[in-house]
């Protein structure tokens, strides 16, 4: 993998923690749709016992599409916000695909754009506890426009190329308010600076 990230690099800061694995004593499906299913579970650890609703949306995968510096982001209303917001592309992993053939696709069909070369940036689970919905990121600084962008009212209205340090003031100004974009413009923001520090530049400054 390039971009100067090297996973492994840090030291070994966080101690291991000795932690109860629990026996689940019951799991009952609460309520299944073509999006997401809901899971009662019971689990016992022994001395103590907890109850979770676990909602399992599946897999995900996104993409930071960068061009010169900026990065394509897309408009999408978003019910809870009863608005737009701006997003990187992504979705849900369908099945036999991999994650990084899902933000291909996904970037392809939301924007037009293809996407090359294409290196891992970050993975995380949104929820520990209640939300199943594993989300590997990459990004790719190899982008071309496949064919010309089409706005779809249920899906992507608009599309825009943001500079990265504005990516950034737009993140701490709470404009952007997406966690997989926050997420993934922070990361690819630090891989850009860890470039920067292994090739001798400073790093970008906000």
């Amino acid at each position: 993998m390039s971009g100067g990230f090297r996973p492994g690099r840090a030291p070994a800061l966080l101690p291991e923690v000795a932690t109860p694995s629990p026996r689940i004593a019951t799991r009952s499906l609460v309520h299944r749709n073509p999006f997401a299913t809901v899971s009662a579970v019971h689990a016992d650890f022994g001395s103590f016992a907890k109850d979770y609703y676990v909602v399992d949306f599946g897999p995900r995968a996104g993409i930071v599409a960068v061009n010169e510096g900026r990065v394509l982001l897309t408009a999408q209303y978003r019910f809870l916000l009863d608005r737009a917001a701006w997003e990187i592309p992504g979705g849900r992993v369908d099945d036999g695909e991999s994650p990084e053939q899902t933000a291909r696709r996904e970037c392809l069909e939301e924007t037009g754009f293809s996407c090359d070369d294409l290196h891992p940036l970050v993975t995380y689970r949104p929820g520990l506890d209640n939300v199943e919905n594993l989300t590997s990121v990459f990004y790719s600084e190899r982008v071309k426009e496949h064919r010309p962008f089409q706005p779809d009212p249920a899906e992507v209205l608009s599309l825009a190329w943001i500079p990265l340090e504005d990516c950034v003031s737009l993140i701490l100004e709470q404009r952007i308010v997406d966690a997989l974009t926050i997420s993934a413009v922070l990361a690819y923001r630090c891989v850009v600076a860890r470039r920067g520090k292994d090739h001798g530049r400073p790093a970008p400054r906000s």
